[in-house]
């Protein structure tokens, strides 16, 4: 299993900065010192070590997410750690990936955005909530403010905006993002970012 999953480590980090096609198989192999024969032994094709790739992705995608959300900081806190695990996670993507992905694996793309969604709705709706109970969100219903932000993201993070629009994914992700954020924070809310930006700026 140490093999397979060096060959799905260095396949994600590959694709993700170089693209699926550009990749080869023979690529992997030379990177790794190891045998094609050894890679195909446990996946007999490029498109086989991609739908891998995809479910390690959102294997740790998760893994990142969960704890952060289900720690003890409040609701903006918790929105701010997740901001960052996705902008230090879009920066190892390259928006071609999404290209290619979503032109040529239309199902695959299909379950990466279906993952996305359940973790959204998933998880941060729980946030949201908090929020509210803290008096830092407005009181606008939850499933409004959820549909807002996956519809966001959804529109600003896709291969045909973020090539035509000349964004890195990590800058159209987050700015969506404290766009949809900023617009339900209270007045408590607002204040207490502006005193938790300002203590970061003093402590770097």
């Amino acid at each position: 299993m140490k093999e397979k999953n060096k060959i799905i480590e260095l396949g994600e980090e590959k694709f993700f900065r170089e693209g699926f096609y550009k990749t080869t198989m023979d690529d992997i192999a030379a990177e790794l010192k190891m045998s094609k024969k050894t890679i195909y032994k446990f996946f007999p094709s490029k498109e086989v070590l991609i739908a891998a790739i995809a479910k390690h992705f959102m294997n740790t995608m998760k893994g990142k997410i969960v704890p952060v959300l289900g720690s003890d900081k409040n609701a903006i806190e918790k929105l701010e750690d997740l901001v960052k695990i996705l902008a230090k996670t879009s920066i190892r993507i390259s928006p071609k990936m999404f290209e290619e992905m979503e032109r040529h694996f239309p199902l695959l793309w299909n379950e990466i955005d279906k993952f996305r969604t359940e973790m959204m709705f998933g998880n941060i709706t729980k946030v949201i909530d908090q929020g509210k109970k803290e008096g830092l969100f407005l009181e606008y219903p939850t499933p409004i403010v959820m549909n807002m932000l996956v519809a966001s993201v959804r529109s600003v993070v896709n291969p045909e905006f973020i090539l035509n629009n000349n964004f890195s994914i990590a800058e159209a992700a987050v700015t969506a993002f404290k766009i949809m954020i900023g617009g339900i924070l209270t007045e408590k809310g607002k204040k207490f970012l502006a005193i938790n930006k300002r203590m970061k700026n003093e402590n770097n």
